[in-house]
């Protein structure tokens, strides 16, 4: 889980790479739960929450 303060510390491209990877681990998960059940249910939730995080904090950082 990301907190405001480790992504304080991101510069914008840091950001860009960290969302770029948790959309990759959000989209792995989802066709891992469409074809087999996820092991972890609960860490789609977490993910989403991060991307949320990040999204925010870039565009305060655009502004």
């Amino acid at each position: 889980m990301i907190t405001i303060d480790d992504v304080k510390k991101l510069s914008a491209k840091e950001v860009q790479k960290k969302l770029f990877e948790l959309k990759k681990d959000l989209l792995t998960l989802k066709i891992q739960s469409s074809v087999s059940g996820a092991e972890k249910p609960h860490r789609k939730q977490i993910l989403k929450k991060d991307v949320a995080r990040l999204l925010t904090f870039s565009k305060l950082l655009s502004k």
